[in-house]
């Protein structure tokens, strides 16, 4: 039995959306690989920006009840914060959480710097609002730059 191209399509885009919510991959890689592919790139970049979303939304929802929940649970004279921690404060007291979102797909991934954003104390609304707009630009960006090659050499 043989599939219909809009079948074949479909799949196609169930694997960018699944690619890109996964932790380490980035839509920087899944973007230009499903343009490569023979997707086409608006579709590619907002299925993927959905993928990716998708699982920031988690950590970062997720994230913000886990921290209460481990806060209730130490006692207050154990609260130290780790190294990591304070390093993700840093990073983000520089940057801010804007700066995260934007350099996030470049440097530490989406995920971490979502976690490291919750460390600072940032709310998860605004962390999530932010990355999703850092995660738009680089989809949108990757779409393009990847069509744009595509049609220089074709």
């Amino acid at each position: 039995m043989e599939l219909t191209v809009e079948a074949d399509a479909w799949w196609s885009y169930l694997v960018v959306f699944v690619a890109a919510a996964i932790p380490v991959v980035e839509v920087l890689v899944v973007v230009p690989v499903g343009i490569l592919a023979g997707l086409s790139p608006a579709p590619t970049a907002i299925v993927a920006l959905a993928g990716n979303l998708s699982t920031v939304a988690l950590v970062a929802v997720g994230g913000d009840r886990l921290a209460g929940w481990w806060r209730r649970r130490r006692p207050v004279e154990h609260r130290q914060p780790s190294r990591r921690s304070q390093r993700a404060r840093a990073l983000a007291q520089r940057w801010g959480v804007p700066g995260l979102a934007l350099l996030a797909p470049l440097t530490t991934g989406s995920h971490i710097a979502t976690v490291a954003a919750l460390a600072t104390g940032s709310e998860s609304r605004r962390v999530l609002r932010w990355m999703a707009a850092g995660l738009a630009v680089w989809s949108a960006a990757a779409a393009a730059a990847t069509a744009a090659g595509v049609d220089a050499f074709t």
